[in-house]
C-alpha cells in the first residue's frame, strides 16, 4: 500500500452527497478509486493519440519493406 497524503478539494454539494451515499463510509477510498480510474483512462487516451501519430511512420516503413521485398524477387507493386 502506498503512503497517503491529505488534500482539500471543493465539490458541488450534489456530487459530494452522491459520493457519500455510494462510498460506504469511506469517501477517501472511493475518491482514490475514482481518481485512479480517471488517471488510467487519461494515460490510455495519450497512448492512443501517440499511436495514431506514429501510424504514418509505420506505414512508410511498411512501404519501404514491401518495395524491398518486391525488388528482391524481381517484381513490382
Amino acid at each position: 500500500m502506498s503512503a497517503t497524503e491529505h488534500i482539500a478539494v471543493a465539490l458541488p454539494a450534489d456530487i459530494l452527497a452522491a459520493v457519500r451515499m455510494e462510498a460506504g463510509g469511506n469517501v477517501s477510498a472511493y475518491t482514490a478509486k475514482a481518481l485512479r480510474g480517471q488517471a488510467v483512462r487519461d494515460a490510455a487516451d495519450r497512448l492512443a493519440a501517440w499511436q495514431r501519430s506514429r501510424t504514418p511512420e509505420f506505414d512508410d516503413l511498411q512501404e519501404l519493406a514491401l518495395d524491398s521485398l518486391d525488388a528482391a524477387v524481381g517484381g513490382e507493386r
